[in-house]
């Protein structure tokens, strides 16, 4: 263990500043401002359900960790550099939120828009083609809520913080849907062997199909299917 000389430990530019001089707080701020900008664009590609949070919330926890920690950790970075750091994050933070709530492109480009990905028991097709969304995900998301399947869904969104919204058809208005179990999502058919309504098991649009040795959604254009149900949703 490395203790602290005394000159050391009595020497207040040591203390504030570490081994660095006055002129190392403008790198600070300089440094501060590229990495805001870097940190939110990785937040970005790691995609709202990799974060579940807003973006300005986990950056700000993210930047002020490391820069709390170090002054307690290592002797040779001061107070000043850590405090300075808190007080320009905190600044570009109240900034970058007015900025945020002012105009709303701007918004877009950091936290990105709702996504609608079911739509009237079906799944939002174009939405799950031109974005990466898991399915997996989803669904364990919408079972949470209740959901046994599509039917039962009017219209749901994936939210820019990450969470899901639905939207829920009335009790007599409730279709036949693509399960949400498991266990029935298992259960795929390429061949169709007695009539009876399916749901396709890429997009979800339901039909009534008779038996078929092949037979084509003309949503999607898929070929895979799962039995639909028809089940009020309970809670």
């Amino acid at each position: 263990m490395i203790l602290l000389d005394a000159n050391e430990f009595s020497n207040l530019h040591y203390i504030l500043l570490g081994e660095e001089e006055w002129s190392y707080l403008l790198q600070v701020l300089l440094k501060c401002a590229v990495m805001f900008i870097v940190v939110i664009a990785t937040l970005r590609l790691i995609g709202r359900r990799g974060i579940m949070q807003g973006v300005f919330e986990v950056l700000t926890i993210i930047m002020l960790g490391s820069a709390a920690g170090d002054p307690m950790l290592y002797k040779n970075v001061g107070l000043l550099p850590a405090i300075l750091i808190f007080i320009t994050i905190g600044a570009f933070y109240r900034i970058t939120d007015f900025i945020v709530a002012k105009y709303s492109l701007f918004e877009t480009i950091v936290e990105g828009r709702a996504i609608r990905f079911v739509k009237d028991g079906r799944f939002d097709v174009e939405n799950f083609r031109s974005r990466e969304l898991s399915k997996d995900e989803l669904f364990s998301d919408m079972r949470k809520e209740g959901v046994s399947h599509l039917g039962q869904i009017k219209a749901a969104y994936l939210e820019p913080g990450g969470e899901i919204s639905i939207f829920y058809f009335e009790d007599e208005e409730v279709r036949y849907g693509m399960p949400l179990f498991p266990e029935l999502n298992e259960q795929e058919l390429n061949e169709i062997n007695e009539e009876a309504v399916y749901a396709c098991a890429f997009c979800g649009h339901t039909e009534k199909i008779k038996p078929a040795r092949e037979y084509t959604c003309i949503v999607c254009k898929k070929k895979v299917w799962l039995k639909a149900i028809k089940e009020r949703r309970i809670g």
